[in-house]
């Protein structure tokens, strides 16, 4: 390849700018993400249950869904909630499942469903389980609520809906349009009627149906029977009985539903729009779609309401991606001043630097045909790759360089120079090849992770050995000069005396090869004691701006209380100095619990405070203290979701009764607050909702004439206006009609005993003596995971523990806690630490067998890759000593770093192996061999390993956004290649010295006369 490049230069040229034109249109296009498409296919199920209670959902709706689906191909859980009068059931399947099959699967099974009467139609959706990526707030400025409600729900939302890829829209603080009937029970009572005769009337009197058709030889003409009020005036004068009009006896408005969430924007009233994408799809193309439509949106609304957009995802991603973008650039400058530091030549110094964005821009073309997105995993990859892309480039001309310097004319060099190194290049780039080939076995949230990084470094790899190996000899022949600088002169002694001073120390460590073996082995094992500091997690927690605060209230608290109960918080928080936008959310889960509040909070940009985000958390956390009514949990705003809760502990327990789930989770709870560093533990069981049980007595009910059917019929007519009896049309849209009594009439156990219902005979009877009422309390919610019951409790942890930690007390004291046949399994953060750690150990073993098989095959040699990869675990002892004397713990992006380290390390052992035997070939002694390789190659070493820190010091030293991240992974990494360098250069002469005897007895078996 390279005699071919050194004689078409202008070809190779060619090639290159082809890949820079293709790698520039394919950046300007390609998808932007902050991470690779990590989003479960995930379809939710929700089914409405009027009347019904939590214990009733589920067994009638909720264990008949899960029944029907479990079947599904692909499942990796179900996990359900059973609410009053509602049910919502969650699928997750796994990742690599097509969310629109599997939601077809879903659909196709649901129908063959046999739901009791009275359950409405299941609504499948494929919806995201990261939740909103953008909202829209409106307010009203005029204070016309019917008004604003009509349109949010009638402009606004199908606009939104339209966009595409989103999944759903909600409308948080929506009441919608009802036309609302509140019954006097006195007046019921003077006119002798019942309010389910008066329910009844008005259902059969406002009616309209089609009557079927009249059919002639000529036409057929539609017959439609209208009786169905047209005005409310109409429907106020429907007559109940002979002289009694319904607005005799009730009253009858137009308005809205009864406030079951609430919403509001800084202290504003208004109703907010969540914007949900489908699962797998681009939030950005969806969060700019949005925008693309918000000036129509504003045209809607025009002067008597304002719209703002609020959490939107975009400006977090694009912030940390800008960020990581800099860091690429700078660390690429910071990697050729370094390397001009060495070669002190500046035409080398400008042919080398041009291999980084070949390389770059490049890969962005591969990445974008390969159908890859660009994203942070992405760009830090390349980011950490600048030095090996550099390495490749420094080899050629360092070596042809000195073939320059040895009097050869500079074509002849590069030839010469190029042919003599190409192999060690052709080395280094198949073991850092070979390290992400056990990536593409990975599969999961990880291997998501661990696949886009890969992908990208590796596809980096193989250009920069391209460049390498031919753009750098097509110019280098043609541009290197060896006449150098009074710079280099003046600096010069200084290299020299680090050569003889390493070939001085060199000299000693392999005639004491022993010796040396044992220190480095004492030095290993004194790192690794010195790093037992070290803890795991599954993701840094990184500073995003915003940060939101879950408040829970005692269950059955009416929302107009929740609200005087949340407003000093939201006070506490609007006070606060960094604070720029709050947004209080009551009733914000699918099932409108009103005891549940959620305030999202942003904050200033990070380099616009003086104190990070952990800090005011830590802050508002210990002002929330004293508030014992409600349980209050502070937490950043995930980048990833791992659940349905943000926790960085979450415990699930599966029993049999409610009762032991309840008391299994008190006791977990319990354990939970004598684990140091966790804080904000709470459990999803919600029981002592107050409820009023109402027992039909029959015997009594009987002697009176009345049914069980009446009285409980009755009762919904009474005191439920969630079912609706009736419909009116108003320009092409139906609403509900629905009745009550009046609210001053149902407030306390008294008001049930006073309504009446018709016996047999035709007298009205009082319900005092036809039932027994009791107060008591009830289970609000019934969850369960994988078709069995279960409690979750969740914990958060602070910044300075560690989750393993926590994880390894769990684990030693949860199997006395929990009763017999009760199991517990971890979900969330924990389980991806858990699965991540079992990946990435599989993943260094196959790479650690590839990397021997490639470099068995390459030196044929079963001796020599040993020698190589002895730079490995040193490398490992350089990660933990890094990590522990900064305080940083391992997670997933250290590990990430960590895949890239091993093919990064063993190149330097590559460079010194291949000199030696190159040495060893020419006739010299293996001491002498070692010895020249050490001096030749000393330079090289240093020079691509102070590159590759130089290209990451930007991600370790960084304050920007994502530094939480960025910093463990480079820090890791510097760590490593600091560790291997030294200890490489030290250890592998003297490992080679004791191992180069076995490897050459070996030879004599397997190296025969070679066919020519």
């Amino acid at each position: 390849m390279y005699q071919f490049a050194l004689n078409r230069p202008i070809t190779v040229l060619m090639g290159v700018l082809t890949f820079i034109v293709f790698g520039i249109m394919s950046y300007r296009t390609m998808p932007v993400n902050l991470f690779p498409n990590i989003d479960f296919p995930i379809v939710t199920i929700q089914t409405t249950y009027k009347g019904a209670d939590a214990l009733t959902v589920e067994s009638k709706v909720t264990d008949l869904i899960e029944e029907s689906v479990s079947g599904i191909d692909g499942i990796e859980q179900i996990t359900s909630s059973s609410f009053e009068g509602f049910s919502t059931v969650a699928i997750t399947f796994e990742l690599e499942r097509d969310i629109a099959e599997a939601s077809n699967d879903v659909r196709d099974k649901i129908g063959t469903i046999d739901l009791p009467q009275g359950v409405d139609n299941p609504i499948v959706s494929k919806v995201s389980a990261s939740g909103s990526v953008i909202n829209l707030f409106i307010s009203d400025k005029a204070g016309d609520t019917q008004k604003l409600m009509l349109l949010a729900d009638e402009k606004m939302k199908p606009k939104l809906q339209r966009v595409r890829n989103v999944g759903d829209v909600d409308i948080i603080g929506f009441q919608d349009r009802e036309i609302r009937i509140f019954v006097n029970p006195d007046l019921l009572n003077k006119y002798d009627i019942s309010a389910l005769e008066l329910q009844n009337t008005i259902t059969n009197e406002n009616y309209r149906a089609s009557a079927g058709k009249v059919i002639n030889d000529k036409q057929e003409v539609i017959i439609k029977s209208r009786g169905d009020a047209l005005k409310i005036s109409e429907l106020k004068n429907i007559n109940i009985k002979e002289g009694v009009k319904l607005s005799d006896i009730a009253t009858v408005f137009d308005g809205l539903s009864d406030e079951d969430s609430f919403s509001e924007l800084n202290g504003l009233k208004g109703v907010m729009l969540t914007v949900e994408k489908i699962s797998g799809t681009n939030a950005l193309d969806i969060i700019d779609g949005v925008k693309d439509i918000f000036p129509e949106l504003e045209s809607l609304a025009g002067e008597n309401y304002k719209l703002k957009l609020i959490q939107d995802e975009s400006k977090k991603i694009l912030v940390s991606l800008n960020q990581v973008k800099f860091d690429l650039v700078f660390g690429a400058l910071l990697a050729v001043v370094i390397v001009f530091l060495f070669l002190r030549n500046v035409t080398a110094t400008i042919l080398s630097a041009f291999a980084v964005p070949i390389s770059i821009i490049g890969t962005f073309a591969v990445m974008d045909y390969l159908g890859y997105d660009l994203n942070k995993l992405s760009l830090i990859g390349l980011t950490l790759a600048i030095g090996i892309f550099i390495d490749d480039a420094i080899v050629v001309i360092e070596n042809i360089m000195k073939k320059m310097e040895e009097g050869l004319p500079r074509f002849e060099a590069t030839l010469v120079g190029t042919k003599e190194i190409a192999f060690s290049v052709l080395g280094i780039s198949a073991m850092l090849l070979a390290v992400f080939i056990p990536i593409a076995f990975m599969d999961g949230l990880v291997g998501k992770f661990f696949n886009s990084f890969a992908m990208t470094v590796a596809c980096g790899v193989v250009i920069s050995y391209f460049v390498a190996i031919m753009f750098i000899p097509a110019f280098g022949s043609r541009m290197l000069s060896h006449k150098e600088s009074k710079f280099f002169y003046a600096t010069e002694p200084i290299f020299q005396k680090l050569d003889r001073g390493y070939v001085f120390i060199l000299r000693y460590l392999v005639k004491f090869k022993y010796l040396t073996i044992l220190s480095v082995v004492g030095f290993l094992f004194l790192g690794i004691m010195a790093s037992k500091n070290v803890g795991m997690d599954f993701l840094p927690i990184e500073d995003t701006s915003e940060y939101q605060i879950l408040i829970k209230g005692d269950i059955g608290i009416s929302l107009d209380e929740m609200k005087r109960k949340v407003a000093p918080i939201v006070e506490v928080v609007n006070k606060e100095e960094n604070t720029v936008d709050s947004v209080l959310s009551i009733g914000y889960t699918d099932s409108k619990e009103s005891h549940k509040a959620k305030i999202y909070v942003r904050i200033k940009p990070l380099k616009e405070r003086t104190v990070n985000q952990s800090s005011i958390i830590k802050k508002l956390r210990k002002e929330f203290s004293s508030i014992k009514d409600m349980i209050i949990t502070i937490e950043p705003v995930p980048a990833i979701s791992t659940g349905e809760s943000n926790a960085n502990v979450q415990v699930v327990v599966k029993g049999d009764t409610l009762e032991g789930l309840n008391k299994t989770s008190k006791d977990i709870k319990a354990l939970l607050k004598t684990i140091d560093g966790t804080v904000d533990i709470d459990s999803d069981f919600d029981d002592n909702k107050p409820e009023y049980k109402i027992t039909i007595l029959r015997e009594n009910a009987k002697q009176k004439g009345v049914t069980t059917q009446q009285i409980a019929s009755l009762l919904s007519a009474a005191f439920s206006s969630d079912i609706s009896i009736s419909t009116f049309e108003d320009r092409g849209k139906q609403y509900d009609v629905t009745i009550r009594l009046e609210d001053s009439s149902r407030r306390d156990l008294n008001d049930i005993k006073k309504i009446y219902v018709r016996a047999i005979n035709g007298d009205l009877v009082s319900l005092d003596g036809l039932v027994n009422i009791e107060k008591q309390v009830g289970v609000a919610t019934v969850n369960r995971f994988d078709r069995e019951r279960k409690v979750m409790v969740t914990a958060y942890k602070t910044e300075d523990v560690a989750l393993d930690s926590i994880v390894a007390k769990l684990d030693e004291k949860l199997p006395e806690i929990l009763p017999p046949g009760y199991t517990y399994r971890y979900t969330g953060e924990i389980e991806r630490m858990q699965d991540t750690m079992v990946s990435f150990g599989a993943a260094i073993t196959l790479a650690v067998i590839l990397i021997y098989l490639i470099l068995a095959a390459l030196y044929e040699s079963v001796i020599q890759p040993i020698i190589i990869m002895v730079s490995m675990p040193l490398s490992i002892v350089g990660v933990l000593m890094a990590l522990g004397l900064t305080g940083m713990n391992f997670s997933l992006y250290v590990m990430i770093g960590m895949i890239l380290l091993l093919g990064m390390v063993g190149k330097n052992a590559v460079l010194v192996v291949d000199f030696a035997n190159q040495a060893i070939k020419d006739g010299k002694k293996v001491e002498e061999a070692l010895l020249e390789a050490g001096e030749k190659r000393l330079r090289p070493i240093l020079m691509t390993t102070f590159a590759m820190i130089g290209a990451m010091l930007p991600l370790a030293l960084g304050t920007g956004a994502g530094h939480e991240s960025n910093a463990p992974m480079s820090i890791a990494v510097i760590g490593g290649l600091i560790s291997s360098t030294i200890l490489t250069l030290l250890v592998v002469p003297a490992i080679y010295r004791i191992l180069y005897p076995v490897d050459a007895w070996l030879r004599k078996f397997y190296e025969k006369e070679q066919i020519v």
